[in-house]
């Protein structure tokens, strides 16, 4: 017996499983008139009563696929927007390619598709989401959407625009392009005809550590307008947005506009340290007597974007400001040890940035599936920053000004070969150059450029009907140079490997071994030394070292009717960490970076999702996480977490409620924080182009406090921190959206409000 038929005997020992069906069907869409394939139509195998057997979209030549299909005799159902539906008897005795099936087009809109059964199709490579009514009802916008889905082991955070696994950020995709916040949060959930979950990523996904693909309903004429605003309720924060498109046959043009803004007070922070000099030590206690925050951002995108069955292309244009005109901090200060005595200190920060940006995407269909991918982007930021700090009759100030450049370049190329096996080459490269004048007490001039380049293949092998292994290896080359520095060149080799083993549509097993790379942040690599008080300053190190990555991970997941289950175990050792440090320097603590130690990981989590009804749905995850840094004295740390996720649909309302349990972790800083139990509630209203939220956070909780502490040679500290951001708050948020001519698909955005700077900041 081999390794992977012992591996299949082993695994249906301890899953409950179906009966194993015989037969693979196939075939391929087209439009009636012109003969081109018909991209990520809907195709569904029903038994002859109507009764949902499996489903699958079309991929982008127009292709489909069943697994798995016993003998029978079935009904083959078509269906996609613009076209009339299409629903063919057929018999299954072997495996089968059908002829091409050719779909006639239809002026009508198609009405709502109802698919009894599980939403969740498990396919060879990818998860496909049917939302249902309900979900799509209350939703307004694609990170409502995911949250509604409740895929067990995503955390979506649908007010920060956070997504991630236990393994990291989730890459988003739009139709197969690469989205931003902004691109899903303007998602319209009535445009979103399905989602693709990539588990276990492969082929153009295959370097991210899980994605998902939004696929949206295509219209060709027509346009909308939609507002919406969201404002905060305990301090004043707010955000506003206008977007509008209108499309002419493959051509649409969209254009986005905002405001954001933010003003708070009452943050309050009691800090002891204890720096310990050769022959003295210091002790410190800060505690805040004012504290002040205001920002506000404006942004605005004007894309083009053209569309037909050979190829994708769009360009677009966007600039972004920030400005922060006040982040003040005023605290008494009582020093202990070497010095007794009391005093205050104020510090004032302000910042103003300003990045055009523009953006190339074209994707193309060549013949014998293959396909081409091509971006480019290029941004100009320019970054001012003051920083003033003053103590008793002492003044400290910083002033830096940077003009930054940043260039990116990808290619992908991906060819389906025989027997379903997969084969892709990819390249990208980053390039920075930057240029910054500090001013005030530490005058400095620094010139950075750094560049990074990868390269991956990536192939992926069948085993049987119901296995494959994907295999990714490539390298990173990173090089840099600071001003009057030798330039700095370090390669790491990358691999990627996943062995999948897919029982059914209901029950898969992946273990998977990762090489990979991190490259330290640009802003850490300098010379240049900023004043945080007067025992302390911070510096620069421009030899900090790529980390180099090395994982391990088993996953299983299953469904079981109404639940859906996850369980995952991963190991990761990260070798040349980069993290901050501190030494002393003469009578100055100094923080700095280094990146001589090795980090040790092992997490594990389990995450369920359970559909008690279609008005009631419910997730539950917890898990364990544990740190160890041998070259640190054996550091450890122990934690475990857990979320609750509730929603509930009735009529035109919903009602959401949620909770995170209190944890402690260890940080990439060496700090230990803690974080306190917190929970919120949300009640919905969505009515034709109406959307209508209310929530609150923390509603019965008077003072959420978040404490944190480090122990490093020299320097020690511990912190309890509170602000009105952390209890009793809450929002409304209100969305109209008005269709002119025939409805149109929400359009991405691709409007990237991260500013990029090299500046090394106090805090």
């Amino acid at each position: 017996m081999n390794t992977t038929q012992l591996l299949y005997s082993l695994c249906l020992g301890l899953l409950p499983l179906g009966v194993f069906a015989q037969h693979t069907v196939s075939g391929h869409l087209s439009d009636r008139a012109t003969r081109q394939a018909l991209s990520y139509a809907t195709v569904r195998l029903l038994q002859q009563d109507s009764a949902f057997v499996a489903g699958t979209v079309t991929d982008s030549l127009g292709c489909y696929r069943f697994d798995e299909v016993k003998d029978g005799s079935y009904l083959l159902a078509f269906s996609t927007i613009g076209y009339k539906s299409q629903i063919l008897p057929v018999a299954i005795r072997k495996d089968t390619e059908f002829p091409s099936v050719a779909l006639e087009s239809d002026n009508v809109m198609l009405g709502e598709v109802v698919v009894k059964g599980s939403s969740f199709i498990r396919q060879k490579d990818k998860v496909l989401i049917l939302p249902d009514k309900e979900q799509v009802k209350h939703a307004g916008t694609g990170y409502d959407l995911l949250y509604n889905l409740m895929i067990p082991e995503l955390t979506v955070n649908r007010r920060t625009g956070e997504v991630s696994t236990l393994g990291g950020t989730v890459t988003l995709y739009i139709n197969g392009e690469k989205a931003d916040q902004r691109d899903v949060q303007s998602l319209r959930p009535r445009d979103i005809e399905k989602v693709e979950y990539y588990d276990v990523p492969t082929g153009k996904y295959a370097n991210d550590v899980a994605a998902i693909n939004y696929i949206t309903k295509t219209y060709h004429s027509g346009g909308y307008v939609a507002v919406d605003g969201k404002q905060a309720i305990g301090y004043l924060s707010g955000d506003y947005n206008v977007s509008a498109k209108f499309s002419r046959k493959q051509t649409t043009y969209s254009l986005w506009a905002g405001h954001s803004m933010k003003k708070y007070g009452g943050e309050y922070v009691q800090k002891q340290e204890e720096i310990l000099f050769p022959n003295y030590t210091v002790g410190r206690e800060h505690l805040t007597e004012d504290a002040n925050a205001d920002n506000n951002q404006q942004y605005m995108q004007f894309k083009v974007n053209h569309t037909v069955p050979t190829h994708n292309l769009s360009a677009q244009f966007s600039l972004v400001r920030n400005d922060i005109p006040e982040n003040s901090l005023h605290e008494r200060l009582t020093y202990s040890g070497h010095y007794n005595r009391e005093t205050h200190s104020s510090e004032l920060e302000n910042s103003e940035n300003l990045q055009p940006s523009l953006y190339l995407y074209g994707n193309f269909n060549l013949p014998k599936q293959q396909t081409m991918e091509f971006s480019l982007r290029g941004t100009y930021s320019q970054n001012d920053y003051t920083r003033t700090y003053a103590e008793d009759q002492q003044q400290a100030l910083s002033e830096v000004g940077e003009d930054m450049y940043t260039f990116d370049v990808s290619g992908r190329y991906d060819i389906r070969l025989p027997h379903d096996n997969t084969f892709g080459v990819y390249g990208y490269h980053l390039h920075r150059i930057t240029s910054s004048t500090y001013g005030g007490d530490a005058a400095y001039w620094q010139h950075l450029w750094s560049g990074e380049t990868l390269l991956f293949l990536n192939y992926t092998q069948r085993l049987g009907s119901k296995a494959h292994l994907s295999l990714s290896p490539g390298f990173s080359y990173l090089n840099y140079k600071l001003h009057d520095h030798e330039a700095q060149r370090q390669y790491s080799l990358r691999l990627k490997t996943n062995l999948v083993a897919r029982f059914n549509e209901h029950h898969q097993l992946v273990f998977a071994i990762n090489i990979g790379n991190n490259t330290p942040e640009i802003s850490r690599i300098n010379e240049a030394e900023q004043v945080i008080d007067f025992l302390q300053v911070k510096r620069g190190n421009p030899y900090l070292k790529n980390a180099n990555i090395y994982s391990g991970n088993i996953v299983y997941s299953g469904q079981f009717n109404r639940l859906n289950l996850q369980a995952i175990a991963v190991y990761e050792r990260s070798h040349h960490a980069s993290f901050t440090d501190y030494y002393l320097d003469g009578d100055k603590l100094v923080s700095s970076y280094s990146s001589d130690a090795n980090v040790n990981v092992f997490m594990s989590q389990l995450n369920v999702a359970y559909r008690f009804s279609d008005h009631l749905r419910s997730k539950l995850s917890g898990g364990y996480m544990y740190f160890l840094i041998p070259e640190l004295n054996d550091l450890t740390n122990n934690c475990f977490f857990g979320s609750f996720d509730l929603n509930y649909y009735w009529k035109n309302f919903s009602v959401n409620a949620y909770a995170n349990a209190s944890t402690s972790r260890l940080d990439n800083n060496l700090v230990f924080t803690k974080e306190p139990f917190n929970y919120g509630f949300s009640l919905g209203w969505s009515h034709k182009g109406w959307i209508a939220e209310v929530g609150t956070e923390n509603p019965f909780t008077k003072r959420n406090h978040y404490r944190s502490h480090a122990d490093y040679d020299v320097y020690h500290f511990s912190q309890v921190q509170t602000s009105c951001l952390y209890q009793r708050t809450g929002y409304v948020k209100v969305a109209y959206t008005f269709d002119f001519g025939r409805k149109t698909s929400r359009e991405q955005g691709n409007v990237n409000r991260t500013i990029h700077s090299a500046i090394m900041k106090a805090n």
